[in-house]
């Protein structure tokens, strides 16, 4: 009697602690779910994404809104890298750009499959850059735990006639790997500057378009491996006109990968 007394004490004292595991959030089941996936010899689909087998190379993808939609293409014999395209509707060609370098280096390609406007079927919003839990930052976050040093190669467009500032008025690439970088964002501007001589890293050439509130900043990606690269509209319909240009964008970019 007298210990039964004394342990129900030291419950009561708080002396011990019960731990309670959380319950496993949407993301962090999704991307063990995509760990998986990326790792089984027999691909199937996954949740509401459908899977498919097309030219060697995997798909997943939704026509729903459900979990913010979203598609992924993923090949092998490829560097461990991951082209992101979170506004292929908004930010137009950025897609169509996006698919090239994929197709020329990268393992992995993630785009949005719903406008950045459109309605949501809960409250988070459709817009890839502000959205935490969908397929795109599972994915991420899956590859990363297989390939720790793979990289973020985020494509957007901008209008230069929006910007503020005069160096943004005239910007073709402005590179930026959030609030913090390393040498990566000096050697892809350098290499840039080769295509246009207004190429600028964020923040000490310019001091917009940053990606600074971008929802991957504030996952747990391995550091510096992010690369956000706003394209100016003219830019970006030359690099689809002109292939030349393109196959320089694209080295650049296997230069940082």
């Amino acid at each position: 009697m007298k210990m039964i007394k004394l342990i129900f004490a030291i419950i009561m004292s708080g002396s011990v602690t019960v731990a309670f595991a959380e319950p496993e959030s949407h993301l962090e089941k999704l991307t063990k779910d995509l760990s998986n996936w990326f790792q089984s010899s027999s691909k199937t689909s996954l949740a509401s994404w459908q899977y498919a087998l097309k030219n060697n190379k995997h798909h997943l993808k939704t026509t729903s809104k459900a979990n913010g939609g979203g598609a992924l293409i993923y090949r092998l014999n490829a560097k461990a890298c991951i082209i992101s395209i979170p506004h292929r509707y908004f930010d137009t060609h950025t897609y169509t750009i996006g698919d090239q370098v994929f197709n020329t280096h990268c393992q992995l390609m993630l785009a949005n499959t719903h406008h950045r406007h459109s309605e949501s079927l809960d409250e988070q919003s459709m817009d890839y850059s502000k959205r935490s839990d969908n397929l795109h930052n599972a994915a991420i976050l899956a590859f990363q735990s297989l390939h720790p040093s793979a990289k973020v190669i985020q494509l957007h467009g901008f209008n230069q006639s929006k910007r503020k500032s005069d160096k943004g008025k005239k910007a073709d690439f402005i590179i930026s790997q959030g609030r913090k970088g390393n040498a990566i964002k000096q050697q892809l501007t350098l290499c840039l500057s080769k295509i246009s001589r207004n190429s600028f890293f964020y923040p000490e050439l310019i001091q917009e378009l940053g990606g600074t509130k971008n929802i991957l900043n504030k996952l747990n990606l391995t550091p510096f491996s992010f690369i956000h690269i706003e394209i100016s509209k003219p830019m970006r319909e030359r690099l689809l006109k002109e292939q030349h240009t393109m196959s320089q964008f694209s080295e650049c970019i296997n230069q940082v990968i």
